[in-house]
């Protein structure tokens, strides 16, 4: 009897102890709150060259007060340009907003097909990078 219940206690305790080690596990996987990488925007009349757009810098070309293209370099550290329209008559096409800390917000979400593959929105100044990072998205979407 005595054998039983000392197996029974190990047995208790290593349930409690496997417990305890899944709720560390869940607390340290919890999502935390990117950095801001874009601090502000910069609007400018002439379209600057790559090597003049820095880490942060997030580039708006504007026309005759109309926005036509967003430039940055891709957040995953690869140092390309990235350029978007913002032209309506452009398909795909991006908008662009700031909030009221003057931080941009870019939608929909860039997709990089060549390169890096680099997935990500802009909220807020902050990249948050989706799941498939990485991933070509050329066959992947499907209709």
């Amino acid at each position: 009897m005595i054998r039983w219940l000392q197996g029974f206690l190990e047995h208790i305790w290593r349930k409690i102890s496997l417990q305890e080690e899944s709720v560390d596990l869940k607390v340290k996987s919890i999502p935390t709150e990117p950095n801001i990488h874009f601090d502000s925007i910069t609007k400018v009349n002439k379209t600057p060259k790559n090597c003049n757009i820095g880490k942060n810098n997030f580039i708006i070309v504007v026309y005759q007060q109309k926005p036509l293209w967003t430039l940055f370099q891709c957040p995953c550290g690869c140092e390309k340009v990235i350029s978007l329209s913002l032209q309506r008559v452009h398909r795909p096409h991006w908008r662009v907003s700031k909030n009221k800390l003057g931080r941009p917000t870019l939608f929909p979400s860039v997709w990089q097909n060549k390169g890096c593959c680099s997935h990500f929105w802009i909220k807020d100044g902050k990249v948050y990078w989706c799941q498939n990072t990485g991933t070509d998205p050329v066959g992947k979407q499907q209709y």
